[in-house]
Order: C-alpha cells, then sequence, then structure tokens
C-alpha cells in the first residue's frame, strides 16, 4: 500500500507533536529543546525540496550523452501568463548497444530550434520508429547563445534512427 505524500505529511506530523510532547514533560535544559525544534523544522525543508527528484519530477541534471528517446513533450511560452516555455524529454542512457538503464525524465529551456526537432521526432515515434539521439559536447550541453537571444540557452542535440538489428539467417 502506497500512502504517497499524505502518508509523509501524517508521518512528520505525528513526528511533530511526538517531539512536543517529549519536549513539554522531560528535565532537559531549554537549549536542548530548542534545538531539536528548529533542527525537526529544517528536516521539514529539506524533505520537501527533496521530494520531487523522488516523485519522478524532471532534472535539470546534465542528460547521458548518448540515449534512447522513449517520449517528449514541449510547452510553449506563454506571454499571458509570463511562461518561458519548457521541452521534457524522457530519455534511457544507452549502456552498451543492447542494454538501456531506467528512464529519466530531463527539463530543458524552450527554443525554436528544439522544438522543431522535438515536432520531427514525435512524428517518428507515432510511426513507431525508434529514436536515439546524443548530445554535442557533453561537457557543456548548455551552451549561451549569441547576444540577439540574451538569457536563452541551447542545447545541442542530434536525433537518429534506431537502427534495425541484424538477426542471423535461419
Amino acid at each position: 500500500m502506497a500512502l504517497g505524500i499524505t502518508g509523509i505529511i501524517t508521518a512528520y506530523i505525528l513526528l511533530a507533536l511526538l517531539l512536543l510532547s517529549i519536549n513539554l514533560y522531560s528535565k532537559w535544559s531549554w537549549q536542548i529543546k530548542a534545538a531539536s525544534i528548529v533542527l525537526t523544522s529544517v528536516f521539514y525543508v529539506v524533505t520537501y525540496y527533496s521530494l520531487p527528484a523522488l516523485l519522478g519530477w524532471p532534472t535539470s541534471q546534465n542528460p547521458p550523452s548518448q540515449f534512447r528517446l522513449l517520449a517528449a513533450h514541449v510547452v510553449q511560452p506563454d506571454k499571458e501568463k509570463n511562461t518561458s516555455g519548457t521541452v521534457y524529454l524522457w530519455l534511457s542512457k544507452i549502456i552498451n548497444m543492447t542494454e538501456l538503464s531506467e528512464p529519466r525524465a530531463y527539463e530543458f529551456d524552450y527554443s525554436a530550434e528544439l522544438h522543431e526537432k522535438i515536432i520531427n521526432v514525435n512524428a517518428k515515434l507515432d510511426k513507431n520508429i525508434a529514436q536515439i539521439g546524443e548530445f554535442k559536447e557533453h561537457d557543456d550541453v548548455f551552451n549561451e547563445v549569441n547576444e540577439q537571444r540574451r538569457g536563452v540557452r541551447s542545447i545541442k542535440i542530434e536525433f537518429y534512427d534506431l537502427p534495425d538489428p541484424l538477426f542471423p539467417d535461419k
């Protein structure tokens, strides 16, 4: 049975109540009581910022240099809502030619060039043509673009059709 976020919140509330009851009836000095309350509160904040990674939310960490594309989604910029747009890619790292890692969601800043590539790749994925890709200059995946597009980061990414496996003749 998975309780999810509700279970974690309930556990922390019970922990806080337990700490409060211990602090009310213990003979510890007020410094130790105050330190335990502050430390518990700090762990609430740490947990709050740690949960998104555990829930499978997209990461902005550097992606693998060679990968298999499983899915892609583009959120276009919206001037009315003042959103800059985002590109989400679900990738599996290619370990060797026959083995893939667990899939991971990655988040990238929106760019028209990347959006165009995603449109083409999604059309191929819809036709069940598997896609592999690679990031150029992996150490510096995110490259600053020229002065005309100040603040927009671009990624150098290429997609390819996955070659058909070669089966031996029977």
